[in-house]
């Protein structure tokens, strides 16, 4: 007896459902054609009225830059124009919002959202050899209103090289900069002068390899040359690509290579100054050949006089059975060793300052300041290589950071010629001191630098480098202060 009103109630609310879905079908057009509300009136808003961009060498652009567009108002905001000023013949190059070019039309930010602009900019060569600006902006209209966001970039012209041989003997001047991509190749017979206050750039891993004769004339401390990283600005971080080691490979000289450097500043390379290599070949029998004929009679001979080698990801300076005299030197922050001598050699160090210690970008929990070895595995199939000689002296000089032990040398399990080092009046970082004849009148004191934290590596008044050294002809140290007699350890005369 129940059946029909449940039968009528059942209709009812099939009833009921069918009417809403026809109410939504026809109500829902009428609703999509509803207009957006958009605001009127109010501006925009941007994170940067100014976009700078660092110094950039011609031709070889920049990194990417952005500011953000912000509407802060309740409602959509339509920007009627996005214009870049310069136009398709600016040096700067704009993406809004994930498009490029020139002109952007009835851009809309959703109420209070932002947009993203992305900007670069690539310099064009010109004949001026002074920094010079190149300034644009880019346009907004927004219901009347005009707005604009300056850009501004500093750019200089340069003297380029990419994978570049020199066959005759060349010299560079201090009248632009030398930008470095890839490589040059100094070829045997040919020398490169590089004269005082020139300012070298290496792109990434670029190098200079020499096979003939390198000389770097820095005049004094005011006029050094200095190599370094090409990149002058930031990253997005904001962290200046100048503190970064590994910017660029480093200078090579090869076997039977010579250099003279003289007042160099030199940073934020990989391998630093890399003395004895082989000239690679594609056959690893030639390397192999090669290897094997090394000796100190076709080992590359450079000497370092009065510079300042730092910020490596690996080396400051490194010997493979090479010949390397330094003098009033001073290497710090490497990744690896401040001084690597593989394979031997003959060194003589007089006066310098080797400093090293962990950091933001360079590691120091595991390899030691200075590490020297006598032999070399090229192949676990065969003999590792001895050299010749292996020889290395140091003299007056200081050599610490913050491992309990910053002095290693290893000798192959039969060595044909033994390690021959030693360390007269030096101040050392080592567990090892008085193990005649290696150590001569040495200090194991900290020698009490000016300030490690900000790479000042003169030593105090009361520091134990003071009078500490034997005198051995130096007049002057490595900024060009006189040397009394006797003088201080290290590279720097006490003030």
């Amino acid at each position: 007896m129940f059946a029909e009103p449940v039968k009528k109630s059942l209709f009812t609310f099939l009833n009921v459902i069918i009417l809403g879905v026809l109410i939504f079908i026809f109500l829902a057009p009428l609703q999509s054609c509803k207009k957006d509300s958009f605001s009127s009136g109010g501006q925009l808003t941007f994170s940067n009225d100014t976009l700078t961009f660092d110094t950039l060498f011609t031709s070889l652009g920049s990194t990417t830059k952005f500011f953000t567009i912000r509407n802060t108002s309740k409602q959509i905001l339509r920007v009627s124009k996005i214009q870049l000023g310069g136009g398709v013949s600016s040096a700067y190059r704009i993406n809004v919002d994930g498009d490029s070019g020139v002109l952007f039309e009835d851009i809309e930010i959703p109420a209070k959202d932002s947009i993203y602009v992305f900007v670069e900019v690539t310099v064009d060569p010109n004949s001026r050899n002074l920094p010079f600006i190149i300034l644009d902006s880019i346009q907004f209209s927004t219901n009347g209103i005009q707005q604009k966001v300056i850009l501004q970039a500093y750019g200089q012209n340069a003297h380029f090289f990419n994978a570049d041989s020199i066959e005759t003997n060349t010299v560079w001047n201090n009248d632009l900069p030398y930008v470095i991509l890839n490589y040059i190749q100094i070829k045997q017979g040919a020398s490169l002068t590089i004269n005082s206050g020139c300012n070298v750039y290496f792109g990434g891993g670029a190098a200079i390899i020499v096979e003939g004769d390198l000389k770097v004339k820095g005049a004094d401390t005011a006029s050094m040359v200095t190599f370094r990283g090409v990149r002058l600005d930031k990253d997005i971080a904001d962290r200046s690509y100048d503190d970064f080691p590994g910017q660029y490979a480093g200078v090579f000289f090869l076997r039977n290579s010579t250099g003279t450097i003289e007042y160099l500043k030199m940073r934020n390379s990989s391998y630093g100054i890399n003395v004895g290599n082989i000239k690679t070949s594609d056959n690893p029998a030639v390397n192999i050949l090669q290897l094997q004929a090394m000796s100190l009679s076709n080992a590359p001979t450079v000497t370092i006089r009065n510079s300042k080698i730092y910020n490596n990801a690996f080396y400051g300076l490194f010997g493979f059975l090479g010949k390397i005299v330094a003098e009033n030197v001073l290497v710090y922050s490497c990744g690896k060793n401040v001084v690597g001598i593989y394979d031997g050699g003959d060194y003589q160090f007089t006066n310098c300052t080797f400093y090293t210690r962990g950091g933001t970008y360079i590691s120091h929990s595991k390899d030691p300041l200075f590490y020297m070895n006598n032999f070399f595995e090229y192949d676990a199939a065969l003999p590792a290589l001895q050299s010749d000689s292996s020889r290395a002296t140091f003299v007056n000089c200081i050599l610490y950071g913050t491992l309990d032990e910053e002095i290693v040398a290893e000798e192959a399990a039969t060595s044909l010629h033994p390690i021959d080092l030693s360390f007269n009046h030096c101040i050392l970082k080592t567990k090892s001191l008085f193990t005649p004849p290696v150590f001569i009148s040495c200090s194991v004191d900290d020698p009490q630098f000016e300030d490690v934290l900000l790479n000042k590596f003169r030593p105090l008044q009361n520091s134990p480098a003071s009078n500490f050294g034997l005198f051995t002809g130096l007049s002057f140290d490595i900024d060009g202060f006189a040397r009394a007699n006797p003088p201080d350890a290290g590279a720097y005369e006490i003030q």
